[in-house]
């Protein structure tokens, strides 16, 4: 069987974030069609990261590092190179010194992302494929609008280089993949050569069917990483926005914010009266049950939100907007989209007063689901695109 290398510019499990739920689902999806061995960096090293990749992987490799390290490489990167800083953030050189001695080793290289395809952009001679993930210059172009002072302007500057390294990707790898149209397009909207660019989403477990209809409550739910830039803009604006207009209407509204590493910007939110703001949760499953309604607000990021198809695999009622949409090609019977604050604060008045139109909508979510983005869907897809089928 031949032999693989997948690198990783984090740990791809616990899966506390949409990267790594990502990473994770390849790696496991890969291990049935070639041998794999795991390279992931991390500033972290947990026991149970190795012991879970174990079981798809010969080998797992962890570079631990420490957390100054990152902050020197872009230091360093802002005056030495024109890479992206966020390539620059997670290149080590011992990482690159492992790479230099082993690679001749394996068949094909797999990077999870820009961040890690510097390690292998120049090897000649090898299978090598890029996941971008997403077109994380489109993030920055939207982020660059939203923020001021210094994050401002480090979107910009990251914007410019992200913007011109992934053309540089594309033609330094042999395939590359993304998850959404999109993004898609949005990187080949800039190219001038001839590669195109495979859309392949995530999968979504639909073994589990729960049924979310019986309580008539009026508690919304936002679940992400929270310390990811656009779920902190995304919550910041629903509770000065949205929630207000909302609780004006229904006053038992609750709002749930579930998710580990809530920002200071964050936890700040909690103060606002029927806001909660947990923090890492052991199972965000019992919140997700619980909910009346999902909401994803977002106002920037790029790529799927996994938030999303989460809440629809199990027939969660979704309200978000054009940006939390994008990728998702579904009808309007299967999730809401508003991107007006008092269109998006009526539609959930509307759907916490109508529980059978909530029900309606998740259950039509559930089936995208099943049609779409089951495991073996898009485990068909990923073989397709590593063997050439």
């Amino acid at each position: 069987m031949k032999k693989i290398l997948v690198m990783s510019s984090r740990a791809p499990y616990p899966l506390h974030s949409g990267g790594a739920i990502r990473t994770y689902q390849v790696i496991k999806l890969l291990s049935r069609i070639y041998t794999v061995d795991l390279v992931y960096i991390t500033d972290d090293l947990k026991d149970e990261t190795v012991s879970e990749m174990g079981r798809f992987c010969r080998e797992v490799i962890p570079f631990p590092v420490r957390k100054m390290d990152y902050y020197l490489n872009v230091c360093k990167g802002l005056i030495s190179n024109t890479l992206p800083l966020q390539v620059n953030y997670f290149y080590f050189d011992k990482v690159q010194s492992w790479v230099d001695r082993n690679i001749h080793k394996y068949d094909g290289v797999f990077c999870n992302n820009i961040r890690t395809a510097e390690y292998v952009r120049n090897k000649k001679g090898i299978t090598k494929w890029l996941d971008f993930v997403d077109a994380i210059s489109m993030n920055y172009e939207k982020a660059k609008k939203q923020e001021t002072g210094l994050w401002r302007w480090l979107y910009k500057v990251d914007f410019t280089r992200c913007r011109r390294y992934e053309q540089m990707v594309l033609n330094a790898f042999t395939k590359c993949m993304i998850i959404s149209e999109v993004d898609r397009d949005y990187i080949l909207s800039k190219y001038k050569g001839e590669k195109d660019i495979t859309v392949i989403g995530n999968y979504v477990d639909i073994s589990e069917k729960v049924n979310l209809h019986k309580k008539n409550n009026y508690q919304l739910l936002f679940v992400g990483r929270m310390d990811h830039e656009p779920n902190v803009t995304a919550v910041n604006y629903f509770v000065e926005n949205v929630y207000p207009l909302v609780e004006n209407e229904i006053p038992e509204v609750i709002f749930y914010i579930v998710g580990i590493s809530p920002s200071v910007a964050v936890k700040k939110l909690a103060r606002v009266d029927k806001v909660v703001v947990t923090g890492f949760v052991e199972d965000v499953a019992i919140y997700m049950r619980e909910s009346a309604i999902f909401v994803a607000p977002m106002r920037s990021g790029a790529g799927v939100q996994n938030k999303i198809l989460q809440a629809m695999s199990i027939e969660g009622c979704v309200i978000t907007t054009t940006i939390g949409r994008e990728g998702i090609e579904v009808c309007h019977d299967e999730l809401i989209v508003a991107d007006d604050p008092v269109i998006m604060a009526r539609q959930i008045v509307l759907l916490l007063r109508d529980s059978e139109k909530r029900k309606i909508i998740g259950k039509n979510a559930r089936r995208y689901i099943e049609n779409h983005l089951s495991e073996e869907v898009i485990y068909s897809k990923l073989r397709s695109f590593i063997l050439d089928e």
